[in-house]
């Protein structure tokens, strides 16, 4: 995802509210709120510049957001970069209507640039099982040069990340909903997983045989399970802290 570059702008009360809703209400990643409110302040500070006045949301025309369009279109952003910025505005707009404070979107109808149309890219099945077993291949190469020493290789880490790898590639999950997810929400005998996903939603997807294996395999090498409220990947099994992207 292409990242957006601070600003000076300092947020608007309208700002703060979309922000509060975004964190609290609709529970977006910590990356979409950052771009975000990136975007929202790129905006407000090249208002302040052109127009030599703060940005007043309510008062907005299309004019002024096909303005800001050609500017971004004279700095070479990517296509990505730029529908990234309008997504933004868009969902500000879009939370403001629905808040009763403004009528319509100025940004609605602006013509933004077509993505690229791009061919997907995808593992051979040969890489993809190199992929799944380069944890154990580390813990091995690891293993072998402390073969001798006081220092013994410890096996967890390397266990646990062929366990993420085998899950995300099981269930198709997104890394933020790998990290938020709970021991309990797995149900082996059913072979289903509960996740909960961007937004608060929620949906059960099917994971197979090799994860849950990979799961239970690591679980078994720690001092102490996770507990069903606890995370089922530890960045520190000491601390039992949940892993993060």
């Amino acid at each position: 995802v292409p990242e957006l570059t601070e600003t000076r702008e300092p947020p608007s009360d309208w700002t703060d509210l979309f922000f509060r809703y975004l964190s609290d209400e609709k529970d977006a990643s910590v990356y979409t709120q950052r771009n975000y409110r990136q975007a929202l302040g790129e905006f407000a500070q090249w208002h302040r510049d052109t127009n030599e006045s703060p940005v007043c949301w309510s008062e907005l025309e299309r004019n002024d957001f096909r303005l800001f369009l050609r500017q971004l279109g004279r700095r070479e952003l990517s296509q990505a970069a730029i529908r990234l910025r309008f997504s933004a505005l868009n969902s500000f707009y879009k939370f403001l209507m629905r808040r009763g404070l403004v009528e319509s979107s100025p940004v609605k109808d602006v013509t933004l640039p077509k993505p690229a149309k791009r061919l997907p890219q995808f593992l051979t099945i040969d890489q993809m099982n190199a992929l799944l077993d380069a944890p154990m291949q580390e813990f091995e190469a690891e293993r072998v040069a402390k073969k001798g020493t006081k220092k013994k290789a410890n096996q967890v880490p390397y266990l646990r990340d062929r366990a993420i790898l085998e899950t995300i590639y099981s269930c198709g999950l997104r890394i933020g909903e790998i990290c938020r997810m709970l021991a309990g929400e797995i149900e082996p005998d059913e072979h289903v997983v509960n996740v909960h996903g961007k937004g608060k939603k929620e949906r059960q997807v099917p994971i197979g045989r090799a994860a849950v294996e990979a799961i239970r395999f690591y679980w078994e090498r720690l001092a102490k399970p996770p507990a069903p409220d606890e995370p089922v990947f530890f960045a520190s099994e000491k601390k039992r802290s949940a892993i993060y992207p």
